[in-house]
């Protein structure tokens, strides 16, 4: 009989249920996986002590989420508290929230909410993370983190996302004669804009303009001939004497680093995470060209 290897049985029970597939060589293989598995456990207990964790529920949790291979880079920390979050530990959720909420109680006081709502968000997002709803067969969206990114951050997101659910649902509560709120909230603003020009408006605005800036006069003038005046690729191509491929790559460059400059000038500004920089960057990216727009038109 072989070795009995229980995480990493339990690691391949997870990966199937995940469509991932399990080690193929039961004697090589998952005599590494084992060991990487005790690792990862490890480091979880070491930056979570007061939490107690099922190793073969944690090893299936892994399973589901990545291969093998990726262990010893993955961030078992933030994926064992997760695992014994989605489990409904009540130790765990305590300390992920004394660890993690003050985090998320600074996202949403960026977004001028006053303490009712915030204590009213926080409570859904409880619900929504750590229990789901039975009724309908919706697991802990704990349950959804994969580890590609820091806890600290998903959770920051998933809280923003939940406090913009509240302002929908009272935006569409609103009377229609309630001038102070409808200036606040201008029916044709998405109020995932709205959190953004409420919570970073100065620095995006000043990060955009600064990258704007730091484009080569050429790169603005690309930019501008495609935005304002509306030329084609062809017909850029065409007024500098150039192949139009040639006249895309330099449209497309001159746009990246644009974005690129801009992302990061923001991240530094707004002191955020990459995680949450590029779901901020996502919000706004189909309103980029109207900025764009106003500002080259300008001048």
């Amino acid at each position: 009989m072989g070795k009995a290897r229980p995480l990493s049985e339990a690691f391949a029970r997870g990966a199937a249920a995940g469509g991932a597939g399990g080690p193929s060589d039961p004697s090589g293989e998952r005599a590494d996986l084992e060991e990487a598995l005790a690792g990862a456990i490890a480091r979880a207990r070491a930056a979570w002590p007061e939490v107690p964790f099922d190793e073969e529920s944690f090893a299936r949790f892994l399973g589901e989420r990545m291969r093998g291979p990726d262990l010893e880079a993955s961030r078992a920390e933030d994926l064992g508290v997760a695992c014994a979050c989605a489990s409904g530990d009540g130790r765990a959720i305590a300390a992920l929230e004394a660890r993690y909420f003050r985090d998320v109680d600074a996202a949403l006081g960026k977004m001028s909410l006053s303490a009712d709502r915030i204590a009213e968000v926080k409570q859904g997002l409880r619900k929504v993370l750590f229990v789901g709803d039975v009724g309908d067969g919706i697991p802990p969206r704990i349950r959804e983190y994969r580890g590609t990114g820091e806890l600290k951050a998903w959770l920051r997101v998933t809280a923003m996302r939940a406090a913009l659910k509240l302002l929908r649902r009272e935006y569409r509560e609103t009377p229609a004669s309630d001038d102070a709120v409808l200036e606040a909230r201008s029916s044709s603003d998405d109020p995932e804009l709205q959190y953004m020009k409420a919570a970073y408006r100065a620095a995006f605005k000043s990060a955009f303009q600064e990258a704007l800036e730091s484009l080569l006069p050429r790169e603005r003038t690309f930019l501008k001939q495609q935005i304002v005046d509306g030329l084609s690729i062809d017909e850029i191509g065409a007024l500098y004497q150039v192949h139009r491929a040639t006249a895309a790559r330099w449209v497309q460059s001159a746009r990246e680093k644009l974005l690129g400059r801009t992302r990061r000038t923001f991240m530094l500004r707004a002191r955020i995470s990459s995680d949450e920089c590029e779901s901020i960057m996502r919000l706004v990216r189909s309103q980029l060209d109207v900025s764009l727009h106003r500002r080259l038109r300008a001048g």
